[in-house]
């Protein structure tokens, strides 16, 4: 027994040393491993969300694009087309309304009656007032040729002639009420909406009719300020209706009183100066100015400037 002892003795050594010598393959395996991972991650960047990011090779070829981008010139703009006359026909009387000849999308002339109110009542006061004002006249002319032979006293002409002149006054107030019955156009163009209706009693300042010019139209943009450097008043640029894909000129006319401090823009305004097809006021387009990208042409470009914490 003794013997197969010290005969399996070299055998278990043996094997130890076997376990021993894998265990350490595995750790020098497992440490090459590592540094890999680690050259890997210092050769690619990861985003928090742990997607990978762009290397900075990429971004640095990338920059030049972007910074065409951002010089690229821009000589589209948006806008609308507006009446260059618009108002809201209101009464100045309280009164029936006896007509209303123009419905919403009629048009009418310059000078066209537009509404008529009832002023049967208005026209009895003037009569009664014109009635009045005769008699203080008569009384008036009495007692100032009575006064030539020295018959009435001065104080009774005096008193006469102010009634008289009372009773004239009146009678003018009541007469201008009487052109307050008929309202007429003060331009040429279309009704856009019939806020009151023939056989309503319309209050005095209440809205009756919302009016605008019909063909007087212009083009309202809106344009970056920078552009101020080359548009003038009198600059030619083509307008593309979205509504119906014709295509209509125009020259800007005149500028906005301000400068739009949050977006950088300005307000224009042009007049419609050729047009094909129909063209109402409230389309919409795109305006394109040849001579924006004239002016970006001979602009330099600036690239941007790198931040120092990120270099």
């Amino acid at each position: 027994m003794t013997e197969d002892r010290d005969y399996q003795a070299p055998a278990t050594s043996g094997k130890r040393r076997n376990y021993y010598i894998a265990g350490a393959a595995i750790l020098l395996v497992g440490v090459f491993a590592v540094s890999q991972s680690g050259a890997f991650d210092r050769k690619v960047q990861w985003s928090d969300d742990g997607r990978v990011a762009k290397a900075p090779a990429a971004q640095a070829a990338a920059a030049p694009a972007a910074v065409a981008k951002v010089a690229e010139p821009v000589g589209e703009v948006r806008g609308i087309v507006k009446a260059k006359n618009e108002a809201v026909i209101a009464s100045r009387i309280t009164a029936r309304i006896t007509s209303m000849p123009y419905g919403e999308g009629k048009s009418f002339g310059k000078g066209a009656l537009l509404a008529s109110f009832d002023c049967s009542q208005t026209k009895a006061q003037l009569n009664a007032a014109n009635a009045a004002a005769a008699a203080y006249r008569k009384t008036y002319e009495t007692n100032a040729e009575l006064d030539q032979y020295e018959a009435v006293g001065k104080n009774e002409v005096a008193v006469s002639q102010a009634n008289m002149n009372k009773a004239v006054a009146e009678a003018a107030a009541v007469s201008a009420q009487l052109t307050d019955c008929a309202v007429y156009a003060p331009f040429a163009g279309t009704v856009v909406e019939e806020i009151a209706h023939a056989r309503e009693v319309a209050a005095s300042g209440q809205p009756l009719l919302k009016i605008q010019s019909g063909g007087n139209l212009e083009i309202e943009l809106i344009v970056p300020s920078r552009w101020l450097t080359w548009l003038k008043p009198g600059a030619a640029f083509r307008f593309k209706i979205d509504e119906t894909g014709q295509e209509a000129a125009g020259v800007v006319t005149r500028f906005g009183a301000s400068v739009d401090a949050v977006s950088k823009t300005i307000r224009v305004t042009a007049d419609i100066t050729e047009q094909s097809g129909l063209v109402l006021p409230g389309m919409s387009g795109s305006a394109l100015f040849p001579q924006a990208e004239n002016a970006a042409a001979t602009a330099p470009l600036k690239a941007p400037v790198a931040d120092a914490k990120s270099s």
